[in-house]
Formats: C-alpha cells, sequence, structure tokens
C-alpha cells in the first residue's frame, strides 16, 4: 500500500511538472542581436525568463562608457556605466504575474555611446 501511494504521488508531481512550457523570442538590428527565454508555470503563475543580448561588432576589449536597454517601454531596464562586456544577460522573473504574451513581439530599444537602435524580438516556435 504504501508503495502504491508513494507512485501516485510521484505521479501527480511528474504531472504538475508537465503544465510548465517555455517561450523563446529572438530578433536583431544592426548591431545588437537579442533572445527571451522563459518557463512559464501554469500551476503557480510564475514567469521565470531571461534576456540575452550580444554586440555584432565585439572585439576582445569591447566596453560601453554608458550602455542603456529598454524593454517594453521600461517593463524591465538595464542602465550601466563603463560595462565591460559585449554580452549582455539580464534575468526577469515574476510570480502571480501575468505572463508574456506568446504571440506579441517585445520591443526593445538599446542606447550605447552616444548611438541608438530599436529592434522587436520575435516569437519563435
Amino acid at each position: 500500500m504504501k508503495k502504491q501511494l508513494l507512485l501516485l504521488i510521484s505521479f501527480i508531481f511528474l504531472m504538475a511538472g508537465c503544465n510548465d512550457h517555455t517561450i523563446t523570442f529572438s530578433g536583431e538590428s544592426d548591431n545588437w542581436e537579442g533572445e527571451y527565454s522563459a518557463i512559464l508555470s501554469d500551476n503557480e503563475s510564475r514567469e521565470d525568463g531571461e534576456y540575452l543580448f550580444g554586440y555584432k561588432n565585439a572585439k576582445k576589449d569591447t566596453a560601453f562608457k554608458n550602455l542603456k536597454i529598454v524593454i517594453n517601454d521600461g517593463e524591465t531596464e538595464l542602465n550601466e556605466t563603463d560595462f565591460k562586456v559585449a554580452t549582455v544577460v539580464i534575468n526577469d522573473s515574476c510570480s502571480g504575474c501575468a505572463f508574456k504574451s506568446e504571440d506579441e513581439p517585445i520591443n526593445v530599444t538599446i542606447k550605447w555611446d552616444g548611438k541608438e537602435e530599436s529592434f522587436l524580438l520575435e516569437p519563435r516556435s
């Protein structure tokens, strides 16, 4: 009986994990490429995501005096001075929040050292 109960509980936890799914967006501009990927948990109304931006013209010693990344009109922002790498990672998590729409693009504006580019991260299948 204990083994059956243990198997039943294990099966329930396994099935609960199956409600999680991943979304991925990607896009690029002339100088930048970006991606957003997240795991959406239906059971907990939780989104755990990560933005990844890379400077296309990067060299070994690439650095930015001023770097600002604005996502969805300020929903998420990064503002750094003396940023010394060409790849930017921004973690984005929330609980009890509305998930990002899997069908709508994410608007990104990147400003660096007096330059500015905007582009969309489009949903990938």
